[in-house]
C-alpha cells in the first residue's frame, strides 16, 4: 500500500478527505449547477432496450435540471391542495369537475 506524506501547513485549519479521482470529478460536476446534471445508466441493458433507456436518461436529466432550477410545484399534503394548485396555474376559480367528488363516471357503480 502506498504511503503519502502531507505537510501540516497544507491542512492547518481544514479537514482532509481522500477520495478516488473519479468520485471527486463527479462531485465537482454536480456542485457546479443544474446545467451539468447528466443522468447516465451504469448497468448494461439488452440491445433491444438501449433506445428506451437512452431516452429515459435524457428525460431524467431534463427533469432534474428543472427541479434544480426551482421549476416545480408542491409538495402537496392532500389531493385537494394539488387540485387547488392546478386551478391557480390554469387561472380558473371554477372547480375541476369530477376529479375529487362522487360525480366522476369512474367512481359511479
Amino acid at each position: 500500500m502506498p504511503t503519502i506524506t502531507i505537510p501540516k501547513k497544507s491542512i492547518a485549519e481544514e479537514e482532509l478527505v481522500a477520495i478516488p479521482k473519479k468520485e471527486y470529478e463527479e462531485f465537482v460536476r454536480a456542485k457546479r449547477g443544474a446545467e451539468n446534471i447528466v443522468v447516465k445508466r451504469t448497468m448494461r441493458v439488452p440491445k433491444k432496450y438501449e433506445k428506451f433507456y437512452d431516452e429515459l436518461d435524457k428525460e431524467l436529466t431534463e427533469s432534474l435540471r428543472e427541479v434544480e432550477a426551482g421549476h416545480y410545484y408542491g409538495p402537496f399534503d392532500t389531493a385537494d391542495e394539488l387540485i387547488e394548485s392546478l386551478r391557480r396555474k390554469r387561472g380558473r376559480s371554477a372547480p375541476l369537475s369530477g376529479l375529487m367528488d362522487n360525480t366522476s363516471p369512474s367512481l359511479k357503480k
